[in-house]
């Protein structure tokens, strides 16, 4: 004969260890995804590195991050391991990242990352599938992208433009 008291307290008590872990794993996860947001704000040597190599064709070194670290332009350091312990890390000895928005106005200001069209450049607009053309009249800088003011040819009016939309004829 079963022991149905006996069995309905071991269930209850799977339920309520499964209950336990779900909430610990529930915290675990918004803890991570909220350092994954965070993360974003800050930029590594190698990602630094990355966008040298992209934006600007130049091929850096690690010594050239690291001076640029020591001499204050890449702004305050943290370690990565210690201020994100939930995210997966890399290997290395010291992970140090830089405030992304410090490390691209340095970029900027140093002439690494730059816009591919300057003000006055004639360009060609391609916007829904047809082709306008028209005169760029300022250039704005967010993150590692620009957004370009252009005033069009045959309206006059001006437009917010993404890099990615523009050609030069």
């Amino acid at each position: 004969m079963k022991d149905y008291d006996l069995e309905i307290k071991v269930v209850k008590q799977k339920i309520a260890d499964a209950h336990a872990l779900l909430g610990q794993l529930e915290t675990e996860r918004k803890n991570y995804l909220t350092q994954l947001e965070r993360r974003k704000a800050f930029l590594s040597s190698r990602e630094i590195l990355d966008i040298l190599e992209t934006k600007a064709g130049r091929v850096g070194s690690m010594a050239t991050v690291k001076r640029w670290a020591d001499q204050g332009y890449l702004g305050e350091c943290i370690d990565e391991r210690e201020t994100f312990p939930l995210l997966t890390s890399k290997q290395g000895n010291k992970r140090f990242l830089f405030p992304r928005e410090s490390v691209l106005t340095y970029l900027y200001k140093k002439g690494y990352l730059r816009p591919s069209y300057e003000v006055l450049d004639r360009v060609q607009l391609t916007r829904d599938s047809t082709c306008c053309w028209g005169i760029i009249t300022s250039v704005e800088r967010s993150d590692q992208h620009f957004t370009y003011q252009v005033q069009l040819d045959k309206t006059g009016e001006v437009l917010a433009v993404p890099e990615e939309e523009l050609l030069i004829p």
